[in-house]
């Protein structure tokens, strides 16, 4: 008898283990990478932003300043070249009223400044033609007067459109050609824009001592004494920074005003003084003061004034007294420098 033996073949499969065999990301771990992904590339791009507004800010505050610098250098550049500051031939400017009344004087229209801070007359070097040249301005036509110095005007006013606040200075007069030369054949430019974000308001107030005249406001002012010009200007960089520059511009050529030369002769054996006096200056509306000085007794007094080129006079006083005669010119407002003394003994 044979046997058979019935064997069940069981088929052991290995277990499924998810850790083992997945090969993606569930959909929360994408929103969280994703999210995490967005904030790094924001806090970035907010760096970038942050450094480039900076670097612009950085760029127009350099602008500012340089942009002051250059009119700076431009103004104090003209001063030099003039021969009279806030003064013409009859007149000078003591204060904002008398400065309007300076440029009306002297031919200039009121629509061509505002609240005026210089005036300058800077002599014309450039040969002036009797007829201008054509292809040139003012062809055929004699130049605009006056032709022998150019009147310039600088004032501080609310900047115009498009251009920075609060205030902005402007110029009026010929424009300067690329050596700095003036040709007489051309016009003026008015209201031409020089530099703007000038200050409005300043901390603290430029000192000018007398005889100075303090001109201006905010920031642009200039303290005027004869040929000696203390500039100040303020830039509002930002709402938190001025820029503040100031310096001395002396005139060259301001020191070469006319100066009477007196010469004089006593009479033999008498205490008569007879004086006269060349001037090289213009004789329109000019008039002349003598004055007399007493060494001994340092007594000073004016024996004459009028448009005469001499006079004669007594000298009064006790025997030894030492008698000294100066002239000056006058021309409205304006006073010449004194001239040589000349002495003689009583």
């Amino acid at each position: 008898m044979k046997h058979h033996h019935c064997g069940y073949g069981l088929n052991y499969l290995p277990s499924q283990d998810s850790s083992a065999t997945r090969n993606g990301f569930t959909l929360v771990e994408l929103l969280m990478a994703a999210a995490i992904t967005s904030l790094v590339v924001s806090i970035a791009g907010f760096g970038v932003g942050a450094a480039t507004q900076a670097n612009k800010r950085t760029n127009a505050i350099a602008a500012r300043r340089h942009d002051l610098s250059r009119a700076f250098d431009f103004i104090s550049n003209e001063i030099r070249m003039a021969n009279r500051i806030n003064q013409s031939q009859m007149m000078q400017a003591t204060d904002a009223s008398s400065m309007s009344s300076l440029l009306t004087s002297v031919g200039l229209d009121a629509s061509d400044w505002s609240n005026p801070v210089l005036y300058l007359e800077i002599p014309v070097t450039s040969p002036i033609p009797d007829v201008c040249p054509a292809g040139g301005p003012n062809a055929g036509a004699p130049p605009p007067q006056p032709a022998t110095f150019d009147q310039v005007i600088y004032d501080v006013r609310p900047s115009p459109q498009d251009w920075l606040a609060p205030n902005s200075i402007h110029r009026y007069g010929r424009v300067p050609k690329g050596d700095g030369s003036i040709d007489p054949c051309s016009n003026p430019v008015a209201s031409d824009t020089l530099v703007d974000a000038i200050a409005e308001q300043i901390n603290t107030s430029p000192t000018c001592s007398a005889p100075g005249v303090l001109m201006g406001k905010g920031g642009f002012q200039a303290c005027v004494n004869g040929s000696q010009v203390d500039l100040f200007m303020r830039s509002k960089i930002s709402d938190v920074e001025i820029h503040r520059l100031n310096s001395t511009a002396t005139s060259r050529v301001v020191t070469g005003q006319p100066i009477p030369v007196l010469t004089a002769t006593q009479q033999s054996g008498t205490n008569h003084v007879n004086l006269s006096w060349q001037w090289s200056g213009s004789m329109d509306g000019v008039t002349f003061e003598v004055k007399k000085e007493v060494t001994t007794t340092a007594q000073k007094s004016q024996i004459y004034s009028g448009s005469s080129m001499s006079n004669s006079t007594e000298m009064k006083g006790s025997t030894g007294d030492q008698h000294c005669y100066t002239v000056i010119a006058k021309v409205g407002q304006i006073s010449s420098p004194e001239s040589n003394k000349v002495c003689f003994t009583q």
